[in-house]
């Protein structure tokens, strides 16, 4: 299974708009992995290019990664972060699937998408522990703890499992934990670096703990906000565990 990760930011993105912080001064003048657009993940699965939501910036990051191919959309929640660019779809030329739990369509049909969902995609309803079946992979979407309902996702392809978190809190569902325990990749969102006040994101500190605990065999850390740690820093700070990637624009890896 081959992972892209088109945009890797939190929704301010980095550097965020008007912000004169430390992390954000030094992207703007350094560039590179710290620039960090919003998060979208791109899973190249046996015929098949699933896209995980549709941010804002997701035309400039399907432009600028040559992505030509998307058979598919799974949205996790509602979110402007991670659903606001469905509008661009609207002049995709192929057709897509869309793949959202019936509280997130319909959410986004009251946020103003009413009839031109249809005209975006066809909907294909999901539901928290069943299975969506292709001929030779599968994917599992469970529920996780954030301000509005959420989903994150279990992929399998042959032996290869792969769990996605999505926008999660620490407190986590023992299905959901049974899905992580041992998984070969988990991809977690970590706006902030150390404990968090709400409970609404997993931190740094608190990804690399899960990871440890369930026995998974690597960690990539994405959804990253100014208030974490710098690329180059929070590469340096995960240096010293073991299977810990930190995700940045443009990253691709097999799994």
């Amino acid at each position: 299974m081959r992972i892209r990760f088109l945009g890797t930011g939190g929704a301010e993105g980095i550097p965020a708009m008007g912000c004169e912080c430390d992390h954000c001064a030094r992207a703007q003048r350094e560039g590179g992995r710290l620039i960090r657009q919003r998060t979208a993940v791109l899973f190249s699965l046996p015929g098949y290019e699933l896209l995980m939501d549709t941010p804002p910036d997701i035309r400039r990051l399907l432009e600028i990664n040559g992505i030509r191919k998307i058979h598919g959309i799974f949205l996790t929640h509602e979110h402007s972060d991670h659903a606001d660019g469905l509008e661009e779809f609207l002049y995709w030329r192929d057709g897509l699937d869309l793949f959202a739990e019936p509280r997130v369509y319909r959410r986004l049909v009251r946020n103003g998408w009413g009839e031109r969902l249809p005209e975006i995609a066809f909907h294909l309803d999901v539901r928290p522990g069943t299975a969506v079946r292709f001929n030779d992979f599968f994917f599992i979407p469970f529920e996780v703890r954030h301000t509005v309902p959420c989903f994150g996702l279990a992929l399998y392809v042959g032996g290869c499992r792969v769990v996605h978190l999505a926008d999660s809190s620490s407190r986590l569902s023992n299905y959901a934990r049974c899905l992580i325990d041992g998984a070969d990749a988990l991809i977690v969102n970590t706006p902030f670096f150390g404990p968090l006040k709400a409970e609404a994101h997993l931190s740094v500190e608190e990804a690399i703990a899960l990871k440890n605990e369930m026995g998974v065999k690597r960690l990539v850390l994405t959804h990253i906000n100014h208030h974490n740690k710098p690329y180059d820093e929070l590469e340096a700070y995960v240096a010293e565990f073991e299977g810990v990637t930190v995700a940045y624009d443009g990253m691709a890896i097999e799994v």
